[in-house]
């Protein structure tokens, strides 16, 4: 039976990465009160349902390069990011083929950002390194 679930943005929590680095700027906190660098997981998807999730990074916060196993979409909300020689911003998507590597750094006011998988895909691979990455809700 088809369905109609609409998430509001207090009904997720925030959360922080364990595999980031532990850095003051990351867990400074915004007026939403949630911490600077962060992630929400907005639709957790399924082997046969989309995924989305909601990210922001703290000013010029580095993510290493790597891949993912599924293809992705990612959606600029407010903030820069630098791709490679590219700076994208506010209103700017970002395609990622599933298996291709690449990396960004946010921009000098930080980066919140949605990205969206055809299904779940919860791998994370560093150039040399397969890993799946536990993104369970935490209270």
């Amino acid at each position: 039976m088809a369905k109609v679930r609409i998430t509001t943005p207090e009904q997720k929590p925030w959360q922080i990465s364990p595999v980031r680095a532990e850095h003051a700027e990351a867990r400074a906190l915004l007026p939403d009160g949630g911490p600077a660098s962060a992630y929400k997981i907005r639709e957790p998807g399924s082997e046969t349902t989309p995924q989305l999730v909601e990210l922001r990074m703290h000013p010029h916060e580095e993510v290493a390069l790597h891949s993912h196993d599924e293809d992705e979409i990612i959606y600029v909300l407010s903030g820069e990011m630098k791709v490679g020689t590219r700076t994208i911003g506010a209103g700017a998507s970002l395609y990622i083929a599933g298996g291709v590597f690449y990396g960004f750094t946010a921009g000098p006011e930080g980066v919140h950002f949605l990205n969206f998988r055809a299904r779940d895909d919860r791998s994370f691979h560093l150039p040399g390194k397969r890993q799946i990455i536990d993104t369970g809700v935490t209270s």
